[in-house]
This record gives C-alpha cells, sequence and structure tokens, in this order.
C-alpha cells in the first residue's frame, strides 16, 4: 500500500461576544450575559497529505442551524480548495454561549428576539462566519510535517439523565442504570521530532455542569479540559462532545464554578494520561547488556524515519429518518388552539417573559404542524450528511443533532480501529436521535424538543437503528 506524509497545522481565535447577547439553551433565561467566566474559542486542525485534506473545528457554541453550517463549511471548502463534505464543523454545545442555531432552542430569532437583539445577532455572525473562514485558512499556512497517534482513556463522569420515576414519567435526571460512555478518545498529533503540535479529544456527555443562574460566557468544563491539557502538553487542545444526547455530567446544572472544575478535571486528566502513553515516532526496542556491580539489561527506543502513516481517507453518507405521521386536522386544531389560549391567558395575567416565551415557541410550533396538515402533508423526514475518516488506526465518525449514547456505541462497534471517536453536534442542530425506549415512553427528547427544534413530529422508533446502519456502511469503506 502506498504511504504518504502527512502534514497538520492548528490555529485559534476567540470568538466571544459583546456582553448583552443573550445565551441559547434554557429558555427561563431571557436576559442577556453580564459576565465573561472564560473567552469562548474556535480551534481549527487542517490534516493533509498528497490525497486528502480535512480540517475539523471545535467552537465553543451551542451548534449552528443547518443552513448556516453548510454556508460556513462551504466558505472554508473554497478557501482552503477542499469539499465541504472535508469540513467537520464541531461545536461544544455549551449552553452558555450566543444564539447560533438560527429559529430553534428559544434564540433571539426563535422567540421573543427585540430587533435590536436579532441585528446585533446577525452581525456578530455574519463575522464569526468570517472568522472562522480566516480561522481555517491560518490553520492550512501553519501546516508541518507531522506524525499521529490515537489512544483512549476513561473518565467516570457522564450519568443517563433519562430518570423515570414509579408513576413511568420521564425527567431529566439521573438514571444510574443507564447506558453510558465514560470513554475518552486522544487523537495525538506531533512533529516529525516528537514535539506537540495538536491534540483532539472529546467526551459523550451534556456540558452542561452550570446552570440557569449562571449569566455568564463560558465554554463550561470543555473549557477546563483544554485548559488542563495544554498547560500539560504544550499542544493546542481540540474537544468535540459525544453522544451526549442522553448523557448528563454528576454535577448538572450547578450554581457552582468548583463543579464545572471537577468534570472537565477528570476528563481533561485522562485526556492528558492518554496522550503521554502515545508514542507517534516509529521505533524499535534495542536491547544491550552492560556490567556495573550488576549485571544490567539496557533497554531503549530507536526511532526510525520514513514515511508517517499508510492510511488517510474520509467517506460521507447521507441519512434520512422519518418522522412519525402528523395528527389528523381536529386534533392539529386544538392542539393550537389551546397553545394560542394559554398564550393569551399568559399575556393577559402579565406573566413574565420566562413564562410566555416557552408558551409563545409551544404556539409557533401547534401553528406550523396545523399549516402542514391543512396543505396535505401527512409526515415528513429530516435528511442529513454523516462523515468519518480514518488516519492509520484512529477513526472519527461525526453526525448533526443530537445523538443518544445508542447511536454513538452502536457505530464505534462496527469499527476495528485501535481508537474509534464518535461526535455529535457537527454540521449543524436538527433535533434530537432518540432511541425507542424513549421516544415510546416520552420525555424531553420528544416533546418539549420537537417544539424547540419546530420539527413536527419525533422521528420514527427506527431511527437509532437507520443511523447506526448507514455508519456501519461508512466504516465499512473507510477500513476496507
Amino acid at each position: 500500500m502506498k504511504k504518504n506524509s502527512l502534514t497538520a497545522g492548528v490555529a485559534r481565535i476567540d470568538i466571544t461576544p459583546p456582553l448583552g447577547f443573550r445565551m441559547q439553551g434554557a429558555m427561563r433565561r431571557t436576559e442577556g450575559a453580564t459576565g465573561i467566566e472564560s473567552p469562548l474559542l474556535a480551534t481549527a486542525l487542517v490534516l493533509a497529505d498528497e490525497n486528502v485534506k480535512l480540517t475539523i473545528l471545535d467552537c465553543d457554541l451551542i451548534g449552528f442551524d443547518v443552513a448556516l453550517a453548510n454556508e460556513i463549511r462551504g466558505r472554508i471548502g473554497e478557501k482552503i480548495n477542499i469539499s465541504a463534505a472535508n469540513v467537520f464543523l464541531g461545536c461544544t454545545h455549551t449552553h452558555n454561549g450566543p444564539c447560533t442555531a438560527r429559529g430553534a432552542l428559544g434564540g433571539v430569532h426563535d422567540v421573543g428576539g427585540e430587533s435590536w437583539e436579532i441585528d446585533a445577532l446577525d452581525t456578530y455572525i455574519e463575522n464569526l462566519t468570517f472568522q472562522l473562514v480566516e480561522l481555517s485558512e491560518m490553520a492550512n499556512g501553519n501546516c508541518q510535517p507531522a506524525r499521529a497517534g490515537g489512544g483512549e482513556g476513561k473518565a467516570l463522569v457522564a450519568v443517563n439523565r433519562e430518570e423515570i420515576d414509579a408513576s413511568g414519567r420521564t425527567f431529566v435526571g439521573r438514571n444510574p442504570d443507564g447506558i453510558t460512555d465514560h470513554s475518552v478518545p486522544v487523537l495525538r498529533v506531533d512533529d516529525l521530532e516528537g514535539n506537540p503540535i495538536a491534540v483532539l479529544t472529546g467526551y459523550a456527555c451534556h456540558p452542561v455542569s452550570m446552570g440557569y443562574e449562571i449569566y455568564e460566557f463560558t465554554p463550561d468544563f470543555p473549557g477546563v479540559v483544554r485548559r488542563i491539557v495544554e498547560r500539560a502538553t504544550g499542544a493546542k487542545c481540540l474537544y468535540l462532545t459525544g453522544a451526549a444526547g442522553n448523557q448528563a455530567s454528576l454535577s448538572f446544572l450547578q450554581s457552582d464554578w468548583g463543579e464545572m472544575e471537577r468534570m472537565g478535571g477528570q476528563i481533561g486528566a485522562a485526556a492528558v494520561q492518554e496522550f503521554y502513553r502515545i508514542e507517534t515516532r516509529p521505533n524499535e526496542t534495542i536491547r544491550e547488556v552492560g556490567k556495573s556491580l550488576s549485571d544490567v539489561a539496557h533497554y531503549s527506543k530507536k526511532f526510525s524515519n520514513g514515511y508517517t502513516h499508510e492510511n488517510f481517507l474520509i467517506s460521507t453518507r447521507q441519512v434520512t429518518v422519518p418522522l412519525q405521521k402528523l395528527p389528523e386536522i381536529h386534533e392539529a386544531e386544538q392542539q393550537f388552539h389551546e397553545a394560542h389560549e394559554r398564550l393569551k391567558k399568559l399575556t393577559s395575567e402579565g406573566a413574565p417573559k420566562t413564562k410566555t416565551y416557552p408558551q409563545m415557541l409551544v404556539e409557533r410550533w401547534a401553528k406550523g404542524v396545523l399549516d402542514k396538515v391543512q396543505s396535505g402533508i401527512a409526515s415528513e423526514e429530516l435528511t442529513f450528511q454523516i462523515q468519518g475518516f480514518r488516519l492509520d488506526d484512529f477513526v472519527l465518525l461525526a453526525m448533526p443533532g443530537e445523538p443518544f449514547v445508542e447511536i454513538g456505541l452502536g457505530a464505534k462497534q462496527h469499527s476495528t480501529a485501535a481508537t474509534t471517536m464518535f461526535a455529535g453536534y457537527c454540521n449543524g442542530l436538527l433535533g434530537y436521535w432518540p432511541t425507542p425506549e424513549t421516544i415510546n415512553q416520552g420525555g424531553m427528547a420528544v416533546s418539549s424538543a420537537v417544539k424547540t427544534y419546530n420539527n413536527s413530529a419525533p422521528p420514527v422508533a427506527e431511527a437509532v437503528e437507520i443511523i447506526i446502519e448507514k455508519f456501519s456502511h461508512l466504516i465499512d469503506t473507510l477500513m476496507s
């Protein structure tokens, strides 16, 4: 098999918006940010050889709407001469950043946004798009000969958050018996002398250790992970959130910043430990026998040069997931009527925005469903792209939206690579991808989330199976 010469480049910028911007991810927070705990950052890593080039971005944002993500990926591709399919536009999914998922998740484009808010955010997004394109160009310009190696640590930080009480009601809480993924995958990227360039890591857990009372911009615990890794290694660290749709940290929605440090500290420590286990330079062990007062067998490494890797390739697939059937017209009419009357009552009572904003969103969703039913639409579907790349024995799989952990675990089971990393929240937010059990029993991911994402209905019960099957075909291509 033909071997190639890997190059790698990394760059970083500050993308913190001005104070006063509303934050996205908790509808009860209707006022703007009042402070900055840590700057919001964007980091880009470009990997390339003679045949393939790709870029991975880590942005301290809740995520992009799909149209915006596609625009950014397209413009990055044009700037550094790659296909948009070779751009992995990842977001940490912090709930303490600006509203960059337009028309979803209760942002200013979605509900209650005043004209000045919308204009200011549009200006920020326009500049952000330019910044991310320039960031990728900077990383591309920083490329140098490199080697890479993968490994996997472990951190006992995540807990399944689909809590079910004795009556069968589902809460966003703790389910200690639920499925989790505690792996901390690591891709170490060095120059040819073994000096660190970048570290790619991540974890399957909602980065929401800080709660509704926090009005400060913060990357949440992914920022702690990056800080720890960078101080220990000297490399720029990128963090991608894994299949975290039904995963919370043990410290979830807290008001104590120390809890954020505890969560990120454990993940960061696991990543650092794995980083130092990884040797990127090819070597053989040399045994020499000598004598002091005792006979001594001395073992040392003999490093070699040559080609940097054997396999570097990328693959994508299109996935289509049907949504459940829309209601009959009389049900849709009743649904809208109830939502409208509820909002009217709250407004007449002078209810605070913390109550009217969520109801405005419910009314908008109900009106959209009614309009679709009246136009003859019986059901809809969501189509999106999944990606993967392989660099020898390391594989990264990525998809948009908020996948439940079962998707990440199921996809990784099909991989024969020594290290397989899975990332959700890449290339746009378009909804949750829950398991059949959650779809049947209900809960946030199939009730309120359908409204916040403005999807007409939850996905069908086969959604997880459909997505994993598509990943299996993608992985077959990468590993063949």
